[in-house]
């Protein structure tokens, strides 16, 4: 069937006696009005009624405004919907007006608004000054800066400091991060004393320091400088220096607007070193600021002190010294001083004697030697580790014995324990009584290495005692690097040599006695973090100085015919060295000038290879 034209059927309602169905014109076909083909059966249910057809065409050609009119009625009929876009709607509109935007957003949007203060004459910035805004009170760093995080919309800005004038300003904190900060200008009323503040050792500027005098305070730039406004009627007032990592100082500021070196101070780095002194007459345990002040005695002396035979050796990071001394009638003991609270402890006591080997981190390696044990016998000698964080001690190795008496023995000897990286290296040599041939066959001495808790213990090495050997042998050990060692294997032929280092035996075919028994071996001192070395070496007859990396590679001479030795570290940057083994200095880690910090009591013994500790050349 052809498609009809449109009749007034399709814009007006249908009458009571609409015409037949197959007869109803469309505007469009579509697949619920396409006529059947011919000849084809039609279910006249299936036909829309003239109602149905007046309620699509509605649909379809219903306006828009319609659409909004029944949406509007669809709100205010529902008050879930129409009270929140109600309040939507207010909103939108008073955002939209600048006079009610920002009060509104301020009740619940904040911002960071950055300031900077500066003096209205020198253009310099007011450090420490006091920053008010929208109730939000801040103070300026050592560059004259704040930021305060505060509502949006309109406020007053407030910048006061004492000797300045107060000063507001109208500000508005936008919705948006402001890019630029805001200046503000004050007025000195004061005179105004540029200020500089040093670090006592190594020269360099120290930053954020804060100066305060006559109630008012500064701080110092990236330059150690500042400027402190102070009242003009006196020449001069006193100040009080502070700043993170140095000790305070109090000192006299001269009042005055041009820069002067009685204004430029020094500050001495924060920390305590420990000696030992006889200036008592006694072996006194005795500490300083690194600069030498605030000298103060730790443990008084008893008068019972051997002073060739009083040791104190601090770890790395000075927290712990151990200290050998006989204080009593008895025998020497090994104690503990904790520096934190110089607390005295004992760490190993009884009928023996004590060799100190050095710290690694918080323990401590130490051999002793049993008195009355005879050298047939077992356990005269032993390796032990004390933990000073715990108080605990361990036995890391004893030695071996064996025979029926004086002229019938063989024993082992604990020699050459060096301290490597979380690792402690020694030899377990034979020795035997003389005249006796054989009675070290079958033996060997033994390579050794263990960590310093004592834990993971293994040999390296076992070394066959040639048969026929009389009286002992031994492996030789030497330190020629931070982390190596040269191991030395007697022989009939002549000795052999070998490297040890990063768990590894290499042969060293280019080492010979000669070599060997001349070459030198500076002892490597460790920094506290362990990623720098220090030592010295002869040259022309004087000590030049060195400091390099972990592994002492890439080493800058630091001072050369010098009467400087190597003493220690005081943290990665400074330097403790002595002098004439009775005076003690400290200096920058990049060199330069050596400042004094006291004389000090120096015992006989040296622990040549040690670097894990400070106190032991």
């Amino acid at each position: 069937m052809e498609p009809q034209k449109p009749t007034e059927a399709d814009t007006v309602p249908p009458q009571s006696n609409p015409e037949p169905v197959d007869q109803q014109p469309v505007t469009q076909p579509t697949p619920e009005t396409v006529a059947p083909a011919p000849d084809a059966d039609i279910d006249e249910s299936d036909v829309p009624t003239d109602m149905e057809l007046e309620d699509e065409v509605a649909q379809t050609t219903e306006p828009r405004q319609n659409i909004v009119k029944r949406a509007l009625q669809a709100i205010k009929t529902n008050k879930k919907l129409s009270i929140p876009l109600a309040v939507l709607g207010v909103i939108i509109v008073l955002l939209a007006v600048p006079v009610t935007r920002y009060p509104l957003l301020g009740t619940f949007l904040k911002q960071d608004y950055k300031v900077a203060v500066l003096d209205e004459s020198t253009k310099k910035p007011v450090t420490n000054a006091t920053l008010t805004l929208a109730g939000r009170t801040v103070k300026t760093d050592n560059t004259g800066q704040a930021t305060l995080h505060t509502k949006v919309g309109k406020s007053t800005l407030t910048a006061e400091k004492k000797y300045y004038q107060k000063t507001s300003s109208q500000v508005l904190v936008p919705i948006l991060k402001p890019k630029d900060q805001f200046r503000i200008f004050i007025k000195a009323t004061g005179r105004q004393v540029p200020v500089t503040v040093i670090n006592r050792i190594n020269n360099k500027p120290v930053e954020n320091a804060l100066v305060r005098a006559a109630d008012t305070e500064a701080r110092t730039n990236a330059k150690g400088e500042t400027v402190l406004v102070l009242p003009a009627d006196k020449p001069t007032i006193e100040a009080h220096i502070s700043a993170s990592g140095y000790n305070d100082a109090t000192t006299t500021v001269v009042v005055t607007e041009q820069k002067t070196d009685k204004n430029a101070f020094q500050l001495t780095p924060a920390g305590k070193l420990y000696f030992l002194s006889k200036l008592s007459g006694k072996v006194d345990v005795v500490k300083t600021d690194l600069d030498g002040t605030n000298r103060q005695i730790v443990l008084a002396g008893t008068g019972n002190e051997v002073g060739n035979d009083t040791i104190l050796l601090a770890s790395r990071d000075w927290k712990y010294l151990a200290f050998k001394s006989k204080r009593d009638n008895g025998l020497a003991k090994l104690y503990l001083i904790d520096t934190s609270n110089d607390k005295l402890t004992t760490i190993d006591e009884g009928n023996a004697s004590f060799t100190p080997v050095g710290w690694y981190g918080s323990h401590f390696v130490y051999t002793l030697s049993r008195s009355g044990v005879q050298n047939w016998q077992p356990n005269a000698q032993a390796l032990k580790t004390f933990d000073a964080s715990t108080a605990k001690l361990s036995v890391i190795d004893q030695t071996a014995g064996e025979g029926t008496g004086p002229y019938d023995y063989a024993y082992t000897n604990f020699s050459s324990i060096y301290i490597l990286e979380n690792e402690v290296v020694y030899t377990e040599n034979w020795y035997a009584s003389y005249g006796l041939p054989g009675k070290l066959d079958g033996k060997s001495v033994s390579l050794v290495s263990v960590h310093p808790d004592g834990s993971s213990k293994k040999t390296i090495k076992d070394y066959a005692i040639p048969a026929g050997t009389q009286y002992n042998y031994y492996v030789g050990l030497q330190p020629y690097e931070p982390q190596a060692l040269y191991v030395q294997l007697p022989a009939a032929s002549g000795n052999t040599y070998f490297a040890y280092e990063d768990g590894k035996l290499v042969a060293k075919s280019d080492m010979n006695d000669q070599k060997y028994y001349s070459e030198p071996y500076p002892t490597y001192l460790l920094s506290p973090s362990g990623k720098q070395t220090f030592w010295s070496e002869q040259r022309d007859g004087k000590n030049t100085l060195f400091v390099g990396d972990a592994n002492a590679s890439t080493p800058q001479q630091i001072a050369a015919l010098s009467e400087y030795l190597p003493y220690g570290w005081y943290s990665d940057d400074y330097l403790l060295v002595s002098k004439n083994s009775s005076e003690l200095y400290v200096m920058a880690v990049s060199g330069g000038k050596v400042a004094k910090v006291t004389d000090y009591h120096k015992p006989a013994a040296n622990f040549q290879g040690y670097g894990y500790g400070y106190g032991g050349l």
